[in-house]
């Protein structure tokens, strides 16, 4: 894909519509003369059905060459998001039968609540449960048809690890979820205490089941920390060019989807957040070098609309004077994507973290910092001690389960299994169908004049 593609990709990330938006998407469509590698990169995005809802409402025509693929992966992406959708909701139900609380957390916890219609493919669900809920959580995902596959080592293990666990789904209906017993990975720093996000969470309803979503304002950090731990913040701040590098490919670190889930959550919520709010939420969290490399991104790389624009701005300098100044100039590094990568930062935290982490007093000294410091680092190298331990005890066990993994999917695929989802999908697909609103059609005849000169009535004389 070329640049001015590239371009058109960008103008199209917006969900509040407004005349200078129209504009500058026209004229970007007038600057793309090829638009061959678009589909693959917004279906990869997961941002097709938005990029096609804002051409037709500044009316820009298709190319007639493209305009069949563009809706074969419309279609596509369609049935991708009801999958992802069902299986929620087949989950949820197990779950409410179970005694399980589930939260949606991961970088599809907004989409139920900032896009009016599916614009925005929901993706790939992250779960999270009680570690205490964890093997009820894996009867429920039985019930649904969700399995551990055969390949997988022992939800234990990913529980010692801190890890998410993929559940495979026995039907091609269904899309897999990731059960995850922690909000973050403690290689990431983070200070925010699990049990007060978790007591601050927001009771919903998805299909008449229950779900929890995250309060606001630990919502948007929970999204600015998994865009900095997806891209890394050499992404992040680095310009624009790494965001036209991003809609060139599909296939790339830094994910628009969820720059996109930023700037509508703060072009929509950003009058009812304050910014000392924030600003104190995040120094809780720990999170304001991953909320300032994501606001930075989006400002040059994006731009807001002009309320959210200050608010923006004024959060963006609070950060910077309260970020600590660094040895040569720049920023420190924060996030990479592996926890692997992350160890050396994991083991020499900074020591405001070990103060806030540990609760230290104010008056303690360095003799009390000397201590916390010692704990971490004992802490650190037992947790990975017992990673490197338990791997063959995990590759063991896993073979011990392949027996009865088997015969728990073959149960998952009898007949009466299938076909309880079958209908399930049709039910959901007729629900959707209803839902849609009427658009009557109009025909647009000729003037009188104009039908006279170019439809002479041959039968006349």
């Amino acid at each position: 894909m070329d640049r001015a593609a590239a371009e058109l990709f960008l103008a199209s990330l917006f969900v509040e519509s407004t005349p200078e938006r129209h504009e500058a998407l026209r004229n970007a469509a007038k600057g793309a003369r090829s638009w061959e590698g678009l589909p693959e990169s917004l279906a990869a995005h997961g941002v097709l059905g938005l990029f096609l809802a804002n051409l037709a409402a500044a009316g820009i025509e298709l190319p007639a060459a493209l305009a069949p693929t563009l809706a074969a992966r419309t279609g596509e992406q369609r049935g991708a998001d009801q999958r992802a959708r069902l299986g929620l909701a087949r989950f949820l139900a197990a779950a409410g039968r179970q005694g399980v609380e589930v939260t949606l957390v991961g970088h599809s916890a907004l989409c139920f609540e900032l896009y009016p219609e599916p614009l925005r493919r929901l993706g790939e669900l992250e779960l999270h449960v009680a570690p205490e809920h964890l093997a009820r959580a894996l009867r429920a995902g039985e019930e649904a048809g969700f399995l551990l596959a055969e390949q997988a080592l022992p939800a234990w293990w990913h529980r010692r690890t801190h890890t998410a666990l993929t559940l495979a789904p026995a039907s091609s209906f269904l899309l897999p979820l990731r059960l995850a017993t922690r909000l973050h990975h403690p290689s990431l720093l983070l200070t925010a205490r699990e049990p007060e996000v978790l007591a601050r969470r927001r009771r919903v309803a998805h299909e008449g089941h229950a779900l929890f979503l995250l309060e606001p304002l630990d919502g948007l950090l929970e999204l600015s920390v998994a865009l900095a731990r997806r891209a890394g913040e050499a992404l992040l701040v680095s310009g624009r060019r790494h965001l036209l590098d991003a809609a060139a490919r599909g296939v790339h670190p830094l994910r628009l989807d969820l720059l996109l889930d930023l700037r509508t959550f703060l072009e929509a919520r950003h009058g009812d957040l304050r910014a000392s709010e924030v600003l104190a939420r995040a120094s809780e969290w720990s999170a304001q070098p991953a909320l300032r490399a994501a606001l930075e991104c989006l400002q040059m790389g994006l731009g807001f609309l002009p309320g959210a624009r200050e608010w923006s701005r004024q959060v963006a300098q609070g950060l910077a004077a309260a970020a600590p100044p660094a040895a040569n100039g720049s920023a420190p590094a924060q996030f990479r994507p592996d926890p692997v990568e992350r160890l050396p930062q994991w083991l020499r935290p900074s020591d405001a973290f070990l103060a806030r982490h540990q609760a230290l007093p104010s008056g303690g000294g360095p003799r009390a910092l000397r201590l916390a410091r010692a704990r971490h680092v004992a802490g650190v190298l037992g947790q990975c001690a017992l990673a490197g331990a338990a791997f063959p005890l995990a590759v063991v066990a896993r073979l011990l389960e392949r027996e009865r993994r088997r015969r728990l999917w073959a149960d998952a695929s009898t007949p009466q299994r299938m076909s309880d989802v079958n209908d399930a999908w049709r039910t959901a697909a007729a629900r959707v169908e209803q839902q849609k609103p009427l658009r009557p059609r109009t025909i647009a005849l000729p003037e009188d004049t104009e039908r006279v000169a170019k439809y002479p009535d041959r039968y006349l004389g």
